[in-house]
C-alpha cells in the first residue's frame, strides 16, 4: 500500500465523507440534540451512548470547518443545532455539566470544551445567545480559579489536579477576545504558571494523566500540550511557546527513536508500546501542523504525516453504518484507551488533523 495515499483527493473525499457522516449519526440518533460519547457493541453491551456535552462542544468547529468542503452534507445546520443544544445545558451558577447528557454537576474541563465551539457559534453567527452562554461559563471557570491558579473544584476525579487543564485556559482566552476583559488574561497567565511548574528533569509534566500516579495516554499528553500552545499564541508569550515546543520536540524524537508512539508513557517516557491511543496520535498530528505552520521547519509536518500515517487506516471502512467512518479509541481494538470503542472525539480529532495535514502538504505542492 502506498503510505501516502490517504494524500489523494479521492483518498480524503471517501475517508473524511464517512467519518463525518458517522459523526451526523452520532447525533441523529439523539434526534440532534448533541453526540453520542461512543458506539459500542463490544463493552457492556452498549450500542449508541447518551450524547456527551463536552466533546459536542468541540465536535462544532470540525463541523464548520469541514461545511465549506462537503456544503451537501448541512455540516453548519449541524453545529448551529449542537450549539443551541448546549446553551439549554448551563447550570444556574454559569458551569456547563460533565457527564452525559443527563448529568447536573458542574466540571471545569467540560465546560472548557463547551466554550470552544459556542465561540466558534458565536464567530459564525454572531448570535447574542452563544455570546451569553460562553460569557457567564468563562466567569465561572474563572471564579473558580484557586489562590495558587488551579482548578479544585468541578474535578473529573475529586481531589485531583490534572495538567491538561491547560486545554481550559486556552478556551477562556480565546473567548476573552470578545468578553475583553483584561484580568481575565492575567489570571490565565498566573494559571498557566501553575502548569509550566510542574515540568519535570525529563521534560515531561507532572500529572497530565487522568489519575494521580498512573501513566499519562497520549491524549492527555496532547491535551496539555494543545493547551500551552494555544495560549501562548494568543497571549503572545514566547516562554510558553517554547515550553509547548520543547515538549513536542519530546513526543518527536520518541516516535522517530521506537518508530511509533507508545499508547501511553510515564514520567521518564517510558512506554507500553503494545497499544497505539488513535485519539492521541490524531492530536499530535494536530499539534505538529499548527508548530510546522508556526516555524516553517519541516520536520514538523514530517512527524504529523508519520504519526497520522500510523492511524489513517485504522479508520473503521466497513458497510455497518453504525462504524463506517469511525476511528476506535486504541489500535488493537482491546488497547487501554477506550477498550472496544468508538469514540466520537476520536473521529473528530482525526478529521482536524486530516484537514490540517492536507491543506498544508498542498501549500508546499503549489509552491514547487
Amino acid at each position: 500500500m502506498n503510505e501516502r495515499l490517504f494524500l489523494e483527493e479521492k483518498e480524503f473525499e471517501k475517508r473524511t465523507v464517512a467519518a463525518l457522516q458517522w459523526l451526523k449519526r452520532s447525533f441523529d440518533v439523539n434526534d440532534g440534540m448533541g453526540s453520542s460519547a461512543y458506539y459500542t457493541q463490544l463493552w457492556k453491551g452498549y450500542g449508541w451512548t447518551l450524547a456527551y456535552p463536552e466533546t459536542t462542544g468541540y465536535i462544532i468547529e470540525t463541523l464548520f470547518d469541514y461545511d465549506p468542503l462537503f456544503p451537501g452534507l448541512n455540516l453548519e445546520e449541524y453545529a448551529i443545532k449542537a450549539a443551541d443544544w448546549i446553551t439549554t445545558l448551563q447550570l444556574p451558577g454559569g458551569a456547563l455539566p460533565g457527564g452525559f447528557s443527563n448529568s447536573k454537576d458542574p466540571s471545569v474541563f467540560n465546560t472548557g470544551q463547551m466554550v470552544i465551539g459556542l465561540v466558534r457559534a458565536y464567530e459564525k453567527t454572531k448570535n447574542k445567545k452563544y455570546f451569553e452562554t460562553f460569557h457567564r461559563a468563562v466567569y465561572w471557570l474563572v471564579d473558580n480559579l484557586a489562590e495558587d491558579g488551579s482548578w479544585k473544584l468541578g474535578a473529573y476525579n475529586t481531589g485531583y489536579i490534572p495538567s491538561y487543564y491547560t486545554r481550559v485556559i486556552w478556551p477562556i482566552l480565546w473567548a476573552n477576545q470578545y468578553i475583553n476583559d483584561p484580568v481575565i488574561n492575567e489570571k490565565m497567565t498566573f494559571a498557566l504558571k501553575f502548569y509550566q511548574d510542574r515540568l519535570t528533569e525529563r521534560n515531561s509534566i507532572k500529572n497530565w494523566g487522568f489519575k494521580e500516579g498512573q501513566n499519562a495516554f497520549t491524549h492527555t499528553i496532547a491535551y496539555t500540550i494543545r493547551g500551552f500552545y494555544e495560549s501562548s499564541l494568543i497571549l503572545k508569550d514566547e516562554n510558553v511557546n517554547s515550553l509547548a515546543i520543547s515538549l513536542a520536540d519530546k513526543v518527536m524524537r520518541c516516535r522517530e527513536l521506537q518508530g511509533k508512539l507508545a499508547g501511553w508513557y510515564d514520567e521518564q517516557w517510558k512506554g507500553s508500546f503494545w497499544f497505539t491511543c488513535l485519539t492521541g496520535n490524531c492530536q499530535m498530528a494536530i499539534i505538529f501542523s499548527k508548530i510546522y505552520e508556526q516555524t516553517k521547519d519541516p520536520r514538523y509536518l514530517n512527524t504529523a504525516l508519520k504519526v497520522f500515517g500510523d492511524v489513517v487506516y485504522k479508520q473503521n471502512m466497513s458497510s455497518n453504518a453504525n462504524k463506517r467512518g469511525a476511528l476506535a479509541g486504541s489500535s488493537p481494538f482491546y488497547g487501554r484507551y477506550l477498550s472496544f470503542r468508538y469514540p466520537n472525539w476520536s473521529t473528530k480529532f482525526f478529521l482536524d488533523a486530516y484537514l490540517l495535514i492536507k491543506k498544508n502538504v498542498e501549500l508546499i505542492e503549489n509552491t514547487l
